[in-house]
């Protein structure tokens, strides 16, 4: 009778608590980098070509956290890789500065990923690839 008056007494408090926080996110690197603003200008970077730009390269980079965010447990490295190089593809049309920007958020998604290794997108490091020139 205890163990079942017990299993009463947290039914009612999750029951109570049906708009408590929602649990954490399974990435939590790969949700603040879809959360943050992306191709905003910085000292050495203008921001986007052109206005209408802004919003498809946004979708190009938000897509691919998002599908990486998806990918199940444990995270397979080529998955991950050819999913960036899509996007990477899918960047090829833009202005060269705002492709660069999508190489950075490349690997910047794949270290937000959990890897520490080179991701091998690039024919350089991905340390080059970050580095603003």
């Amino acid at each position: 009778m205890h163990v079942r008056h017990a299993l009463a007494l947290s039914f009612l408090f999750v029951a109570g608590c049906g708009n408590a926080a929602s649990p954490p996110p399974k990435r939590p690197a790969l949700q603040a980098m879809l959360d943050e603003k992306k191709f905003q200008p910085t000292e050495m970077y203008t921001g986007v070509d052109t206005p209408e730009d802004q919003k498809l390269l946004e979708g190009i980079v938000n897509s691919a956290i998002k599908d990486v965010s998806a990918f199940p447990e444990p995270l397979d490295k080529r998955s991950v890789r050819a999913r960036l190089t899509k996007m990477i593809d899918d960047a090829d049309n833009y202005a060269t500065e705002d492709r660069e920007q999508v190489y950075r958020y490349a690997v910047r998604i794949w270290r937000a990923a959990g890897f520490s290794e080179e991701s091998r997108l690039f024919p350089v490091s991905d340390e080059k690839v970050l580095a603003i020139p």
